[in-house]
């Protein structure tokens, strides 16, 4: 990652032990943490961290993560932000290890619902991309970076001109999930 990409980008959440490297940032997501919001399993939470820039206009939004101990639903993915109401995020998300499952979220008017793909064989590195076109958006995955595959497409009726955009990573059922965001590139 080069610094000069991030320069503009704030936390949301921030968390308590994040370690800039050469090239990459280092975060290890509280316990407990999650964006959901569920009427019909009665909570809802918007306490994980997420590393955003705003945008007000159209863009393509690629980050990359490597990660370890995807499992127990961990995440670390992209996330796409209005407010606590209306949000998108995309990440790895397995109950374990050995049955990697990538997954989406799209929350409107305060419900989220869930999405699964089950990806062909374990990872320990994906690239998300994120495109907007007015309140339209396409979202994408990639096991390499070069070959993305279209996972969802959605529209915000909610959106406003000036959207949050980042990487955004949590633990819902425990602690100590780390993982390195080696890029995030926004054109």
């Amino acid at each position: 990652m080069i610094l000069e990409n991030i320069k503009d980008f704030e936390w949301y959440n921030e968390p308590k032990n994040v370690n800039f490297g050469g090239h990459e940032l280092t975060v290890a997501a509280a316990a407990d943490t999650d964006f959901w919001q569920s009427r019909q399993h009665g909570f809802a939470k918007d306490n994980g961290h997420f590393f955003f820039v705003k945008q007000n206009n159209d863009f393509t939004c690629v980050v990359k993560w490597r990660f370890s101990k995807a499992e127990h639903f961990n995440q670390c993915g992209i996330m796409l932000r209005i407010d606590a109401c209306n949000w998108f995020k995309a990440s790895i998300m397995s109950e374990s290890q050995k049955n990697p499952e990538l997954g989406s979220c799209l929350t409107v008017d305060g419900v989220s619902d869930w999405a699964g793909i089950v990806l062909p064989e374990e990872a320990n590195q994906l690239w998300y991309k994120l495109v907007r076109h007015g309140n339209d958006y396409v979202a994408f995955y990639s096991v390499d970076g070069e070959n993305f595959v279209r996972m969802r497409q959605f529209y915000l009726k909610a959106a406003a001109e000036n959207v949050a955009v980042g990487a955004y990573i949590c633990s819902p059922q425990n602690g100590g999930f780390e993982a390195v965001l080696d890029d995030i590139n926004l054109y």
